[in-house]
C-alpha cells in the first residue's frame, strides 16, 4: 500500500514539470506562428492575436507559469518576425493562406475565459478573469517590431564597419612593421 502511494506521489511530481514544458513549447508555437502572420500581414491575425492570448491566460496553471508563457510567447514572435522580415518575406503568400485557415480560428471563447477547442475539449481558466480585455489590437505592432529590426540591423552595420577599420588600421601597422 504504501508503494503505491509513494508511485502516485512520484508520478503526480513528474507529471508538473512535464505539463509546465508542454505549456511553454505549446505558447512559442503560437508565438513563432503569430510573428509570421503578423510579418505577412494576416487578415486574420488580430483574431489569432486573441485566441492566443486567451489560451494563455487560461491554460496557465500559476501566474509564475502564465509570466513565462508570456515572455517565450513574446520572444517566439518577435524572432519570428525578425525572420521572416530578414528574409524579405519569402513566401508570405503561402504563409498567409496557411495561417488564415488554421483550426484555432474555430476556438470558441467564453466571457468568462473559458475555451471550448476544435477537437471539444474545455478548458477552464484557474480564476474568470474577462476575456474581452485579454488583447487589445496595436495598430503599430508592426512598426514597433520594424523600427526594432532596423536598430538591430545598424548596430550589425556599425560594428561591421569598425571591424573593417580596425582591420585596416591592423593591415597597416603590419606592412610598418614590415
Amino acid at each position: 500500500m504504501k508503494k503505491r502511494i509513494l508511485t502516485a506521489i512520484g508520478i503526480c511530481l513528474l507529471a508538473g514539470p512535464a505539463y509546465a514544458s508542454d505549456y511553454l513549447q505549446d505558447v512559442k508555437n503560437l508565438g513563432y506562428i503569430s510573428g509570421e502572420g503578423l510579418a505577412c500581414g494576416a487578415v486574420r491575425y488580430p483574431s489569432y492575436e486573441f485566441i492566443a492570448r486567451a489560451y494563455m491566460i487560461t491554460s496557465a496553471r500559476s501566474d509564475a507559469e502564465q509570466a513565462d508563457g508570456m515572455y517565450e510567447y513574446n520572444s517566439a514572435k518577435a524572432t519570428a518576425y525578425l525572420n521572416k522580415k530578414r528574409n524579405g518575406n519569402y513566401d508570405c503568400p503561402e504563409v498567409n493562406s496557411r495561417f488564415n485557415n488554421q483550426k484555432i480560428f474555430q476556438t470558441v471563447v467564453y466571457k468568462n475565459g473559458t475555451l471550448k477547442m476544435p477537437d471539444g475539449k474545455i478548458i477552464k481558466p484557474r480564476q474568470a478573469y474577462d476575456a474581452t480585455l485579454v488583447y487589445n489590437r496595436d495598430e503599430n505592432e508592426s512598426a514597433k517590431l520594424d523600427e526594432y529590426y532596423a536598430r538591430i540591423m545598424a548596430r550589425k552595420r556599425k560594428s561591421a564597419v569598425r571591424q573593417g577599420i580596425f582591420q585596416k588600421i591592423r593591415q597597416q601597422e603590419a606592412r610598418a612593421r614590415n
